[in-house]
């Protein structure tokens, strides 16, 4: 692992989550499918306010299934609540290939609407004065 905590997911998404963490980050993603996404490990805190995901965060968690695969899930925060995203049962060998265009593509869904709810804000706060 780098100082800055981020690393590669495909080299964590062949073995099962360390213990202790809650999932993967998603902290940085390029937009070709091929390329990497980055992570940092996300610690769990069960009950604590601190566990649940800030608005716009992602965090991708996985297990091993029956079948020798991993079953993924991918966790979305928005401003007052954390929904399941999507979820992959039973992917096999590096399943970051797999994700990477569902996570890419509401990361930039999520920023867009992020942005045009920021601009109506201020257009209203204007209007009002």
């Amino acid at each position: 692992m780098n100082p800055t905590g981020l690393f590669p997911l495909r080299e964590a998404a062949l073995r099962p989550m360390p213990e202790g963490v809650r999932g993967a980050l998603v902290r940085e993603i390029s937009p070709c499918p091929g390329n990497l996404l980055h992570t940092a490990w996300y610690p769990a805190n069960p009950g604590s306010r601190r566990d649940r995901l800030g608005p716009g965060a992602l965090l991708l968690t996985w297990t091993p299934s029956p079948s020798g695969g991993m079953d993924v899930t991918a966790r979305l925060g928005l401003d007052t609540v954390e929904v399941t995203l999507a979820t992959w049962p039973s992917l096999h060998g590096d399943w970051t290939t797999t994700v990477h265009p569902t996570v890419y593509e509401v990361l930039g869904l999520h920023a867009a609407l992020r942005i045009a709810t920021d601009a109506l804000r201020l257009a209203n706060s204007r209007a009002d004065t």
